[in-house]
């Protein structure tokens, strides 16, 4: 390897590359169907599963299950708040 190329490597504007990629995933869900979302997730559910074969854990989906409740229970009360 070229020490130079490693040093332009190095010196990048990383967080500009960041932001890239972030607008770039931000269009791509905006653009996204439902139905290109949900093979997405499986494809993400494959992989994780593929890395750590037990994930879900019981406790994990036990933490999941708990902040969807909260999250539920915190949308109830925006709803209500508004609907008066």
């Amino acid at each position: 390897m070229d020490p130079a190329d490693i040093r332009a490597f190095a010196a990048r504007d990383w967080r500009l590359i960041e932001q890239a990629k972030q607008d770039q995933w931000l269009g791509q869900k905006r653009e996204m169907t439902a139905s290109e979302a949900l093979r997405l997730a499986a494809g993400l559910l494959q992989y994780a599963r593929a890395v750590k074969p037990d994930w879900p854990n019981p406790a994990e989906r036990d933490a999941d299950l708990a902040s969807h409740v909260r999250i539920a229970e915190i949308l109830r009360r925006v709803a209500e708040h508004f609907s008066r």
